[in-house]
């Protein structure tokens, strides 16, 4: 069964005002408080039932000859209250290993095998697959509640040894609870964004398998939440929540608010060590989404994270003009030099849950590589060659949007690379993984102009040139960015 466009109910991009109040109602701060006030309520009536007041120097026992007065009695410090006893030989129960044993076994028992899944809130089991639900636990974290050296030990170790996924950017929000201390150590991190489908009406929703693969010979039937009927002039029928759902995320990233921190200076971000991100886009499918995001994507990934990440990974985005503006906008987040990789979809939602893609075709690359701005090492060159500073901005009408920028520093140059067969045609190389899911990587060379992938077979002595001048503008004399990219 192929797709019909004609036949098809397009939603309209739109955040839920229903499940942004609960998610207000649900954020793990006012739960917490709500659950606090009313143990406190429990506490206070299980007092007054008794005849006990809450404040230790009152009693409302009318018999108590202390009645009225302000002093409580004085305890006398037991053995327990006084700290703990030396461990001397005789009442030695187990052996004390050394502390260097004692981390190694730290550090094993809070270090998991797969990344973990929505830390410091409540897991949504709609966003993971069977596999990840039913997985057991793979953290001892009954060691952080043994002793005051455990946890502080043992925490630092659980944030610094583990991948994380998020499902939700209130999830990526609450991220900030933890000591910047803790995030700043965070060098990867993975979203896992699910476009999700809302309508007032019981119809099917076609869409074409979020797949390069099946787009057009298959179909899944979009899950949309119900909403309620309003009469009122509220947006009626079939609503997403996608582009929309990448702004929030980028939003979560930046800055949070922080009481402590000194006046005077820049906040950092929410991960300010952050190197590679992995964007991972579930049920996006080709040619059906209408456009979002607005101006405050190009703001978020060009402006506030501009320039900070050594690699991004981007799985599952539509081959359309709305997806192809979004690599474009979200490669302003990755430094000059730095790689950008493509790839299929990850997981679809389809029958109620998620669900793993099945393996691609073996023709069908896994990833798409390029390296971003790696052109800018030529127009620095040509700019000395016209006796310019590299960070001169373009004068005259034509001038590039943001000419006179500070200099953002490039991704770090990766060594031990083999050597280029070109002699005149400017490379880079890049070390990029040789499947979607798997830490393997081998060296790609890269040209600078174009900053795709160049095979080893694609070497001609013949083509082994370069003209700079195809990116050098003609009417300022200033060598400007490729078509597409920022």
């Amino acid at each position: 069964m192929s797709w019909d466009p004609d036949n098809s109910v397009m939603p309209g991009e739109e955040r839920d005002q229903e499940e942004q109040a609960k998610a207000w109602y649900d954020e793990p701060t006012r739960a917490r408080n709500r659950h606090l006030e009313a143990e406190n309520l429990r506490l206070k009536k299980l007092l007054r039932e008794n005849g006990i007041s809450w404040d230790p120097r009152l009693t409302l026992d009318p018999d108590d000859p202390t009645k009225g007065t302000w002093s409580s009695p004085k305890r006398s410090r037991t053995r327990k209250s006084k700290g703990p006893t030396s461990l001397s030989q005789e009442n030695r129960h187990l052996p004390v290993l050394p502390v260097e044993i004692q981390l190694y076994i730290l550090e094993y028992a809070l270090t998991s095998n797969d990344p973990i899944i929505d830390p410091l809130v409540k897991l949504n089991r709609e966003a993971v697959t069977v596999a990840e639900r039913t997985r057991d636990n793979q953290l001892a974290i009954g060691f952080l509640a043994t002793c005051k050296a455990y946890l502080a030990e043992g925490t630092r170790f659980l944030w610094a040894n583990n991948e994380f996924i998020f499902t939700s950017h209130l999830a990526l929000r609450n991220f900030a609870n933890l000591s910047l201390e803790h995030r700043k150590g965070i060098k990867h991190v993975t979203f896992r964004i699910i476009a999700r489908y809302y309508d007032d009406e019981e119809r099917k929703r076609l869409a074409p398998y979020p797949s390069a693969v099946d787009t057009y010979y298959r179909t899944i039937n979009l899950r949309a939440t119900p909403r309620i009927k309003e009469d009122n002039l509220a947006r009626k029928g079939f609503r997403s929540y996608a582009w929309e759902q990448v702004v929030d995320f980028l939003d979560a990233m930046r800055p949070p608010f922080d009481p402590n921190h000194p006046k005077g200076q820049p906040r950092p971000r929410l991960l300010p060590g952050l190197d590679s991100l992995r964007m991972d886009f579930v049920n996006f499918p080709d040619s059906f989404l209408t456009p979002g995001g607005g101006p405050f994507l190009h703001s978020y990934a060009s402006h506030d994270l501009g320039c900070t990440l050594n690699e991004l990974q981007l799985t599952g985005l539509p081959a359309c003009d709305f997806g192809q503006e979004l690599v474009s906008e979200l490669s302003g987040m990755i430094k000059d030099d730095g790689l950008l990789l493509k790839s299929d979809s990850t997981f679809v939602f389809s029958g109620s849950q998620l669900r793993p893609m099945s393996s691609r075709p073996k023709w069908m690359p896994s990833w798409e590589p390029k390296v971003i701005r790696s052109w800018k090492a030529l127009a620095a060159e040509y700019a000395r060659s016209k006796g310019r500073s590299p960070s001169q901005p373009a004068h005259g009408h034509h001038r590039h949007a943001h000419a006179g920028h500070h200099n953002m520093p490039p991704a770090p140059k990766e060594e031990g690379h083999p050597e280029s067969l070109w002699k005149e045609r400017r490379t880079m190389f890049k070390r990029v993984p040789i499947e979607q899911d798997d830490d393997e990587r081998v060296w790609a060379e890269f040209d600078r102009l174009t900053g795709r992938e160049i095979e080893p077979e694609e070497y001609d002595s013949e083509d082994d040139e370069y003209d700079i001048s195809d990116l050098v503008c003609p009417s300022c004399d200033v060598m400007h960015a490729p078509s597409g990219e920022h």
